[in-house]
């Protein structure tokens, strides 16, 4: 009732508010309904109710006029009307509204009367289902005897309910225009109507199926005692037997429903006929619901029809029965059925036992341990599982003796799932007496479950049993040991497969050493006593193949030293377990093999390279460098197509360039053409498809080479791609794999160079050049270096870029990559710990201050290409090798003068160190500022960056408050509250996301659709940025808390993270939709248009919330708060 008086007033307040407002609208009629009817149909529930209220203030004329748009179908689009209307009675339809209701349905009593199409018609008896009363029930009544309207008319009356609504469907059945009977049949049985019943019985004979279904039915749910004889007889004339008509489901429903009136006689009655006649056994439901009727009703005065039945020669009957006697929870009935059970059939004993270990009462644990020892083997079966239920632990001791005194196969399976279901936490331990004296078959299971268990406090008993001489238990020990295997125990285990002959029972041990020897933490010492014992005690073609398991670089050097030098019979074990190796390391032996040419291996090795290498965990660029490696022994067009589709599946820029490569070769182009589509096109669902002049060449050459039965769809995937792809030019090569166009030789250091006079760098330069033969050659499209002279310098100067490079140096190497002529990012041979390289490379070798170190060691075998992708924004250095980050946005230090930043703009220097060394595949991205630390999808999807992570350039307002510092926007308020800082431009609808992170206590805002003079809480809006655990907050209301829109929505609390963390937030701001996500959780959605209107939670004016654009700013409360990775994507306004 509280409920219902709150809804009402609340109800009654927004119409008298929107009254108000209502009556300062100047728009014609008209104008509103068409207003109204373009924003259907809505998804928001909010949004439509608040829709709902506004067409409600129309008045009985309006609404009128949104119903005439209803028409007959095929004859328009009336979409937007039905939705209104259908909204308007689901609305109209809850608590509060008897008033306006009656009004809606004096308006759609009306249109069903005044139209003439039946589909219109009937549109508008379904709005009566939810806003019908008594007013309805007149006109609907007259519909029952039109043949198209019938049916919804007697659901109406149904959903309507009453008395009214009861007698105008008894009276239809007396007409003789009624066109639905077994509609209203059927409406007048879920009344349980009794005012029909003659009518009912008169139905009842009617030719038509469906009517006398639903005839039979109404008088069953009537109760009325009429029906009995009518019941009855219609279940004998059906054979008591199912037939189209129900007629004994009635009878049975008929039974029920005068039991729960409290005529049990009838009820048994009934019961007791059907279980006697239902003679078929696919009737045996019936005879099954008949009892349970009784079981309902009776309770435990039931039990004796219940034993019974258990006399009863069918199965499911006793089986239902038995599960309907569940439901009689006394105490007593279990010892009823206890002491019933030695008198009860043979075949109904196993399902009483079942029956038991279901009802869960532990009085019966008693009669099922003694039932484990019943000469009936499916009694005991059952009763080891149903005493597993209820004893659980206390079981473990009878279903052991009950395992060690039945040998047969189906009570040992029987015995160990109950033991294993029953637990107990020393079950395993009671089964080491069965181990000892217990028969065979028992200890057969015993080591079963002991392997189940998988402890390794019993493996030396297991262990034992491998020299049985009982070929059983031998078979299962050799099977349980991998279960139980632990490092310790690998002596053993070799000792047994040494002397153990069977290859069947070989290749259990080898799994069991592999077990144990995998469960050491370190994977280097994993293969450690397998190799020991190989080379103590031999048995090479034994112990060879568990390395493939347990793996390592000495373990894969000693299955290719035996591969080499061992006879055939030993080639072909170390070949397999190499093909077998659990990780992809083999693959480099596997590759050795390839490139000796042997004939038998050839083939199958490079199969086993392609297929460890596709199943690796390891990133793309890392599994190209792989294939790429491979590609020489493709000497076959299909081998060469096999790799091209691997590489197909890596989405890296450098798989897209090498498949081009073999785009002109008709042996390969259609393989090449469909790699390139799969690599460039964003995947399922995703948005990381490529862009660039490169890709856009690379695809368009593809189109025509795609070839295959999807080959015409694939084209106009590719060509709608094309035509939306980004038109940034995306990477460029810096070298042609031709010769050295676009390098140059190095001249002194940039500082250096700055000082110079043009024509003095000029003449330098030229001396440069000239050198630069002498020391840098291009072979077999590599740029080599000899060993010798300076650093290959490009000619273009780069700001902010991304690069990608491939790398090889030989052994003892040491070089490096200059970013702005700045040294370097380290490539060495990680070997020569004497300097420090087994840090690996990658790293800003040369800083001081800030890491110089990788994150770690990412490197391939010295003479192995490696790859590097390196991206450099500002100061911002981050460098992937081989896939693997190992540079994290580490500022680089400038070697040249470390006292000033680096260098703005600069070349990309590949260094001379005195060693050979070999660079390919060099690709350029420059970077625009609007880049700076997007995402690739947030690129695809349209974002730019704010803030270039160097400067405020684009930013207006407090400069001195607001600095930059490493990367990120840093308020330090000097005076006050520290000022504002705001974007340049002004937006209007958008999608802002941006970092925080705060100091205790910290106090900012976001302002959004701000001017740049005024307090922007008022004028704009504030966006609190608040440290909401700071006790001096502990008293704020609701709508100054972070993340609240500042005095007018109040933000959902506890998703910040603590205090010197930092937080990622997303502002969606559309029209008048904001929309609030802080750390993945959504904390403000909001529609602030009806605080625009009606006022805010402050009570203050709110001017800005009317702002269509504006400035987005910081707006300084006198806290130091951080910000970083500032991006915007803005959205199209409406």
């Amino acid at each position: 009732m509280k409920t219902f008086r709150i809804l009402s007033i609340v109800f009654f307040c927004m119409l008298t508010f929107s009254s108000g407002l209502h009556a300062q609208d100047k728009r014609t009629l008209e104008t509103k309904i068409a207003d109204l009817l373009a924003q259907m149909p809505v998804n928001d529930l909010r949004l439509t109710d608040k829709l709902m209220g506004e067409m409600l203030l129309l008045g009985e004329e309006g609404l009128k006029q949104i119903c005439s748009q209803i028409i007959p179908a095929g004859t328009g689009d009336d979409t937007r009307a039905r939705f209104a209307v259908e909204s308007f009675s689901r609305f109209i339809s809850k608590p509060g509204n008897d008033n306006n209701r009656e009004l809606w349905e004096k308006i759609c009593i009306g249109f069903i009367g005044s139209r003439n199409d039946a589909g219109v018609r009937d549109f508008f008896i379904k709005q009566l289902q939810l806003i019908g009363g008594r007013n309805s029930v007149n006109t609907l009544k007259d519909l029952l005897s039109v043949r198209d309207l019938c049916e919804p008319a007697v659901a109406a009356l149904q959903s309507i309910g009453g008395s009214e609504a009861e007698s105008a469907l008894a009276d239809a059945l007396k007409s003789g225009s009624l066109q639905c009977p077994a509609s209203v049949l059927n409406a007048l049985a879920s009344m349980k109507s009794s005012l029909s019943v003659d009518e009912y019985i008169r139905f009842a004979s009617d030719k038509n199926p469906d009517i006398r279904s639903s005839a039979l039915n109404a008088p069953a749910q009537s109760a009325s005692p009429l029906a009995y004889p009518v019941l009855v007889r219609a279940a004998s004339s059906a054979g008591y037997k199912w037939e189209p008509t129900g007629a004994v489901d009635a009878l049975l429903n008929y039974a029920r429903n005068v039991a729960m009136k409290g005529d049990l006689k009838t009820m048994d009655k009934i019961s007791k006929l059907i279980m006697s006649e239902c003679k078929d056994p696919l009737s045996v439901h019936y005879r099954i619901a008949a009892l349970e009727n009784m079981i309902s009703f009776h309770k435990a005065d039931a039990m004796k029809q219940v034993i019974k039945a258990m006399k009863d020669p069918d199965k499911a009957f006793r089986n239902g029965v038995l599960q309907a006697s569940l439901s009689i929870s006394r105490p007593a009935i279990t010892e009823e059925w206890i002491k019933y059970f030695p008198k009860a059939p043979a075949e109904a004993k196993p399902e009483i036992i079942t029956m038991l270990g279901l009802r869960g009462d532990k009085n019966a644990i008693p009669l099922l341990t003694s039932a484990l020892s019943h000469e009936d083997q499916n009694v005991r079966i059952e009763s080891a599982t149903a005493l597993s239920k209820l004893a659980k632990g206390e079981a473990v001791s009878p279903l052991i003796g009950y395992l060690k005194k039945y040998t047969d196969k189906n009570d040992q399976e029987a015995a160990r799932t109950a033991l294993i279901s029953s637990g107990g936490n020393d079950m395993v331990a009671q089964l080491l007496p069965v181990l000892k004296e217990g028969p065979a078959e028992a200890k057969k299971t015993a080591m079963e479950i002991m392997a189940w268990n998988k402890g390794n406090q019993y493996f030396k008993e297991i262990l034992n049993f491998t020299s049985s001489s009982d070929t059983a238990l031998r078979n299962t020990a050799y099977r349980s040991l991998s279960a139980m295997a632990e490092p310790g125990d690998q002596k053993e285990l070799i000792d047994l497969i040494i002397k153990t002959a069977d290859p069947e029972l070989v290749g259990y041990v080898r799994e069991a050493l592999a077990t144990a020897a995998g469960k050491i933490e370190n994977p280097s010492q994993r293969s450690e006593e397998i190799l020991k014992a190989i080379n103590e005690k031999g048995a090479k073609e034994k112990l060879i193949p568990v390395l493939a398991q347990t793996g390592g670089r000495e373990a894969l050097a000693l299955v290719l030293k035996e591969f080499e030098q061992g006879n055939p019979e030993m080639r072909d074990i170390c070949f397999k377990t190499l093909t077998s190796w659990h990780d992809h390391t083999a693959s480099s032996a596997l590759y050795e093999i390839c490139a000796s040419g042997n004939k038998t291996f050839e083939a199958p090795a490079f199969e086993g390279y392609v297929r460890q290498v596709r199943t690796a965990q390891l990133p793309d660029e890392q599994k190209l460098l792989l294939l790429r490696k491979i590609m020489p022994y493709a000497r076959s067009a299909q081998r060469k197509n096999q790799i091209i589709s691997e590489i197909g599946r890596l989405k890296t820029y450098q798989a897209l360039f090498f498949v081009s490569n073999y785009l002109d070769d008709p042996e390969t182009s259609s393989a090449a053409a469909s790699a390139a589509m799969n690599i460039a096109l964003p995947s399922s669902g995703s948005s990381n498809g490529m862009y660039g002049t490169m890709v856009r060449d690379i695809l368009t050459r593809a189109i025509p080479k795609l070839t295959g039965s999807e080959s015409e769809y694939e084209k106009e995937r590719v060509v709608k791609y094309l035509a939306s792809m980004s038109a940034d030019e995306g990477f460029k090569p810096m070298f042609n794999g031709k010769d050295l166009t676009g390098w140059q030789g190095l001249v002194e250091n940039p500082i250096a160079r700055a000082k110079m006079r043009k024509t003095d760098l000029e003449r330098k330069q030229a001396e440069a050049n000239v050198k630069v033969p002498a020391n840098w050659s291009v072979k077999d499209g590599c740029i080599w270096f000899n060993g010798k002279g300076d650093n290959l310098c490009s000619v273009v100067e780069y700001g902010d870029f991304e690069l990608l490079v491939d790398w090889k140096i030989s052994k003892g190497g040491d070089s490096g990559i200059y970013l702005r002529g700045t040294p370097q990012v380290q490539i060495w041979d990680t070997s020569r710990t004497e300097v420090g390289a087994q840090v690996g490379s990658g790293g800003l070798y040369n800083n001081q201050k800030n890491p110089s170190k990788p994150l770690k060691v990412a490197d391939n075998p010295v003479g192995d290409w490696n790859t590097f992708r390196i991206i450099m924004i500002g100061e911002k250095v981050s460098v992937w090798l081989n896939g693997e980050l190992v540079v994290d946005n580490v500022t680089m230090e400038n070697y040249w003068d470390r006292s000033i930043p680096i260098f703005p703009k600069g070349p990309i220097e590949l260094q001379a160190h005195g060693t050979d060394l070999a660079f390919r595949d060099i690709y350029v991205r420059e970077i625009s500022e609007k880049e700076y630390n997007l995402t690739p999808e947030e690129k695809a999807d349209g974002f730019v960056a704010l803030f270039n992570g160097r400067n405020l350039d684009n930013w207006i307002g407090d400069k001195k408050s607001y600095v930059v510092e490493d990367g990120m926007i840093v308020i330090k308020p000097q005076e006050g509250s520290g000022g504002n800082l705001y974007t340049e431009k002004e937006y209007s609808d958008f999608i802002f996301r941006f970092e925080f992170q705060l100091t205790p206590a910290a106090n900012n805002g976001l302002g959004i659709r701000a001017p740049l003079e005024g307090d922007a809480a008022y004028v704009g809006m504030e966006l609190q940025i608040l440290d909401d655990t700071a006790p001096v907050y502990a008293n704020l209301r609701p709508y100054q808390y972070h993340g609240s829109i500042y005095g007018v929505v109040p933000a959902k609390r506890g998703f910040l993270k603590p205090v010197g963390e930092w937080n990622y937030e997303e502002v969606y701001a559309k029209d008048t939709h904001i929309r609030i996500t802080l750390n993945g959780n959504v904390i403000v959605d909001a529609d602030i248009a009806e605080a625009r209107d009606k006022g805010t939670m402050d009570g203050n004016q709110h001017p800005g919330l009317k702002n269509k654009s504006g400035h987005i700013g910081f707006l300084g409360h006198g806290s130091v708060v951080k910000f970083r990775n500032i991006r915007i994507k803005e959205l199209a306004s409406q």
